[in-house]
């Protein structure tokens, strides 16, 4: 089973206040440190080696989908500093991995009182919803940050998913026109599987399997790469809507509270 939950690879040993769109009351001012952040530069230079070695093989291993010892590895990065949204944000990725999605959410909600507004966190918060089947909580939280992600660098390359995402939470929410309006903005010339996944869920929905899966063909012949990343994403998305089946077989359940063998926190 593989969730997707972007933006890990962006996170960073100290977070800048002005990678996020100031428009919560509770963010810095723009040219302020977040109190994270000037928490870990009073680090010591011994403390700083050790967690930014530390956060760097959390990460590695979740990437490498050993899970448990990314949790662990979290423990070392917690036991310098446990109040960094990047690594709340890792944790919560591991607990997803496990579709704890209970545990995944009280740990965002604790990232966001830390990085209000937090784009990531918030996307993943959405996606967890998504996973979930709350289709009409995804689009809530989902259509804001659609607005946001074209005014920031770092999330820009992430609209075609969100708007991917967005149109199959408006088909599952009784809005099939708005779902089709979305496909309609793209076409074959965009640099984004958009336009193919987005012709594939609505022939799923029209009940078209084999339209659907002409549309899937011709996208992983033009956005084939050599490990398959990158329309991976994508296909996830597919999966847990339910209109593909998992390739590791049969159709995904959606539990929460499940263990992570990280449970004396």
């Amino acid at each position: 089973m593989r969730i997707f939950i972007t933006s890990l690879l962006a996170t960073a040993f100290l977070a800048s206040a002005q990678d996020e769109p100031a428009t919560d009351a509770k963010r810095p001012k723009k040219g302020e440190k977040p109190q994270f952040v000037i928490d870990l530069e009073a680090l010591s230079k011994e403390d700083k080696v050790a967690y930014s070695d530390a956060f760097r093989r959390a990460n590695s291993l979740f990437q490498q989908k050993r899970i448990f010892e990314s949790l662990e590895a979290l423990e070392e990065v917690d036991a310098i500093y446990a109040k960094n949204p990047a690594s709340l944000t890792l944790r919560g990725a591991c607990y997803v991995e496990f579709r704890a999605f209970d545990k995944a959410r009280m740990v965002f909600a604790k990232s966001l009182k830390i990085s209000p507004g937090n784009f990531n966190v918030r996307f993943n918060v959405a996606e967890i919803e998504f996973v979930t089947k709350n289709y009409a909580k995804s689009l809530k939280i989902l259509e804001p940050l659609l607005l946001e992600a074209n005014k920031n660098k770092a999330t820009e390359t992430m609209t075609p998913l969100i708007k991917f995402k967005i149109a199959l939470c408006k088909i599952k929410t009784g809005d099939l026109a708005g779902a089709e309006a979305i496909v309609a903005e793209t076409d074959f010339l965009d640099d984004s599987p958009l336009f193919y996944f987005g012709k594939a869920a609505l022939d799923y929905k029209k009940d078209n399997g084999a339209g659907a899966e002409r549309w899937l063909a011709r996208a992983a012949r033009i956005f084939r790469s050599s490990n398959g990343g990158l329309l991976a994403p994508w296909q996830d998305t597919l999966i847990e809507f339910g209109y593909i089946k998992s390739f590791y077989g049969g159709d995904l359940e959606v539990e929460s509270g499940i263990s992570t063998g990280s449970e004396g926190e």
